[in-house]
């Protein structure tokens, strides 16, 4: 089925009274692309609502000035010259807002690139199949901490708590003095108030975001603040960085682009640059799979979003009554499975295989699927008034 035919049948299942949870999920597309074009589908069903339309611009400046280009030149050759240096355009455009100047677009230094033969092209790479539960194609946030770091002169540990949407790569940056659970969940709230509430939300297996060792099943106050609006946790496979990829392609430009690149005085002073790169990244930074939009460009284009409301308060106690935790895990030849600590041991059908385990609050129980099959069920008790 090609793209369209999805349009179409996106629009069949909802004016059948789908949900569009479910229609996001049969067809592996996000919220904000189903309200799009059920939006498009509103406002003209009987015109060409599923085509796409043309973002070429109505007016194309076709010269730069000869002062710009050659210096887009000149830094395009000083980072190919420079150890672990990103040399594409949006790395060309941070150096040129470094030296208090305009950046010009990215579409431009493009041109210039191409123009003078300083381009390369990467051989492609064939794709191969995974049976892995991707989550990145929902409306997903996905976080990880970075750190320690240290100021110049300083022993105090400094750490990183970001976090990204993976449909309009988005980003919130947060500079903490400690991993404790408090400061990651107000910066999530503080995301949730701007850039709305997701229906996953995906992280790794940091103590910080689950709880506790000695009580695995009283879930810590992120998991429950996630449950209480809805949103499901994801805790991808131990040792697989990787599997939250998005975030970790973002923390390394962060690293290589932001950190590594300046000396900061204080922590204070660090703050306030790392705003101004957050600023510059959703106002600046432009992603393929967005089709080159920015990313605060496709965020005011998603008008149905729920947003956190601005006075959120957490509460004292977060009781929750239902909601789901997933924790994906590479089953291997020890059968075991490994959930925050406690072990289950499963079927050897299940070896060497990717599971979704499924805690069911609800339920009071674990559930394992394998290809959306499920596959094994065992009790489990989680407190529902116990933080």
């Amino acid at each position: 089925m090609d793209e369209i035919e999805i349009r179409k049948q996106a629009i069949v299942m909802y004016l059948t009274n789908h949900k569009p949870s479910d229609i996001c999920h049969r067809l592996s597309r996000s919220r904000p692309w189903f309200y799009k074009w059920k939006s498009r589908y509103e406002n003209d069903p009987q015109d060409n609502w599923f085509t796409e339309h043309s973002r070429k611009p109505n007016n194309i400046k076709s010269t730069t000035s000869q002062e710009p280009e050659e210096l887009v030149i000149q830094i395009r050759r000083k980072l190919e010259n420079t150890l672990y240096a990103q040399i594409g355009a949006i790395s060309i455009q941070w150096e040129l807002s470094k030296l208090d100047m305009e950046p010009l677009p990215v579409w431009t230094i493009d041109r210039i690139i191409k123009k003078h033969n300083l381009s390369h092209k990467k051989p492609k790479v064939a794709k191969r199949k995974n049976d892995y539960p991707d989550y990145s194609h929902a409306f997903t946030h996905q976080m990880d901490i970075v750190g320690p770091r240290y100021l110049v002169n300083s022993k105090k540990k400094i750490y990183f708590f970001n976090i990204i949407d993976t449909n309009n790569h988005c980003v919130h940056i947060n500079p903490l003095h400690t991993k404790a659970s408090k400061g990651i969940v107000q910066a999530v709230i503080r995301f949730w108030q701007h850039f709305g509430i997701p229906d996953f939300l995906q992280m790794d297996n940091e103590l910080a975001f689950r709880g506790s060792n000695r009580h695995p099943h009283s879930f810590g106050t992120l998991i429950r603040l996630a449950l209480s609006q809805g949103v499901k946790p994801v805790f991808i496979p131990q040792s697989e960085p990787w599997r939250n990829g998005i975030i970790e392609k973002f923390n390394d430009t962060f690293d290589k682009k932001f950190y590594r690149t300046q000396t900061f005085n204080s922590f204070e002073d660090l703050a306030a640059s790392t705003n101004q790169f957050e600023i510059f990244h959703n106002l600046n930074y432009r992603y393929s799979i967005n089709k080159n939009q920015i990313p605060i460009e496709v965020h005011n284009s998603n008008l149905s979003m729920c947003i956190l409301d601005k006075d959120f308060q957490i509460p004292q106690q977060i009781d929750v009554f239902d909601g789901e935790v997933i924790i994906i895990r590479l089953i291997r030849g020890d059968r075991k499975l490994n959930i925050f600590g406690e072990i289950f041991l499963l079927k050897a059908e299940l070896v060497y295989k990717y599971v979704q385990a499924v805690i069911s609050i609800e339920a009071q129980s674990l559930k394992i699927f394998c290809d959306d099959q499920l596959e094994e069920e065992f009790p489990y008790y989680v407190p529902v008034d116990w933080m």
